[in-house]
């Protein structure tokens, strides 16, 4: 299936405000998608060649700067993606991983999706932090709405989840109504902008 080229190419850029200091390039990632496969069950979460990556957000922060970048459609290439990780130390999600967690020998979802339609495999080239493991250890469990809600952090867009946004894709393809991709776009934005929140929250566990 042919992707769209993107309407959107955002890049923000911001200065680091002092109580963000860091010691290392940092880069928040998370992408959307639209299955295409024949699954109906859990089996689908793991069809990970039949996941069309929708929209790539990531946040790049580092010592001085606080970047975010975001790619649609047929604008998701691998080289993009390597150029705007270039530098980066260590790569963050929230259930990313392609390599076995040490708690619970799990995969994740982005970066398998990510090695299937782009052939990188992200935590094989960056050092990389799963959320989902560091909030096992501190007997943190559920996606990552639910554990932000536990966390006490609130959401501009609440009661959103995958399943809408793959919604909110298909009807943009439907209709090439722009707001249907803003509120993506915005959607991604805030999932990519909590997995910061949610790291400096475990950090006080």
């Amino acid at each position: 299936m042919n992707q769209p080229r993107a309407c959107f190419l955002v890049e923000y850029h911001g200065r680091i405000k002092a109580a963000w200091q860091l010691t290392m390039k940092l880069a928040y990632l998370d992408i959307e998608t639209n299955y295409v496969g024949a699954f109906t069950d859990q089996h689908l979460f793991s069809d990970f060649k039949n996941h069309l990556i929708t929209v790539l957000g990531v946040r790049v922060m580092d010592e001085e700067e606080d970047q975010f970048f975001q790619r649609v459609g047929a604008d998701i290439t691998k080289q993009d993606l390597l150029q705007i990780l270039n530098g980066v130390q260590r790569i963050v999600t929230y259930n990313g991983r392609s390599i076995p967690d040490r708690l619970k020998s799990r995969i994740g979802f982005d970066f398998p999706v990510i090695a299937a339609q782009l052939g990188v495999v992200l935590d094989k080239e960056f050092e990389h932090t799963d959320l989902v493991p560091e909030c096992w250890s501190r007997n943190l469990y559920g996606g990552q709405k639910k554990v932000e809600q536990v966390l006490g952090l609130q959401r501009k867009l609440p009661g959103k989840d995958g399943a809408w946004a793959s919604d909110a894709w298909r009807k943009y393809l439907e209709t090439r109504k722009e707001n249907y991709l803003t509120e993506l776009l915005t959607y991604n934005r805030e999932d990519v902008f909590m997995l910061r929140e949610i790291e400096l929250k475990l950090q006080k566990l």
